[in-house]
């Protein structure tokens, strides 16, 4: 019922839970970003600051409720990400053929390594944990 007492605390536990989890986010892209400044690294901020965040959550043991929601909900918007790179190659027509070529090993031996490496570490996952469902479990 919507006009219910408990099912409104529900609601606003949830929403708050997603904002403890996306002020955790917006908290270790900051101090990546610090910690990027502050010493002159050459590696990203961002990256830093989900280095930091992993460390926290290995610290922690488990994934805060509110972090794996809105966590979850990027990573089905993922794709999103990809539309302003696509957009940026409208504006690289003065590049040289080989500079496209370059571009283009990059892009395919990036993506076939980050394959690669998602399947093997799914592999020692399944190995590790086994999968728990399907015919051969």
């Amino acid at each position: 019922m919507p006009g219910h007492p408990k099912s409104s605390v529900r609601i606003s536990g949830r929403a708050g839970g997603w904002l403890a989890g996306a002020a955790l986010l917006v908290a270790a892209n900051l101090a990546g970003n610090w910690l990027q400044a502050s010493l002159a690294l050459p590696v990203p901020g961002s990256v830093l600051g989900m280095l930091l965040l992993l460390l926290g959550l290995l610290v922690y043991g488990s994934v805060p409720q509110g972090l794996a929601e809105v966590s979850g909900a990027l990573l089905r918007l993922l794709a999103l990400l990809f539309l302003p790179a696509a957009t940026g190659l409208f504006f690289l027509r003065d590049l040289s053929p080989a500079d496209w070529l370059g571009l283009l090993a990059a892009t395919v031996l990036g993506t076939l390594a980050s394959i690669a490496l998602c399947a093997l570490l799914l592999k020692k996952l399944l190995r590790r944990y086994g999968s728990g469902a399907g015919p051969h479990a």
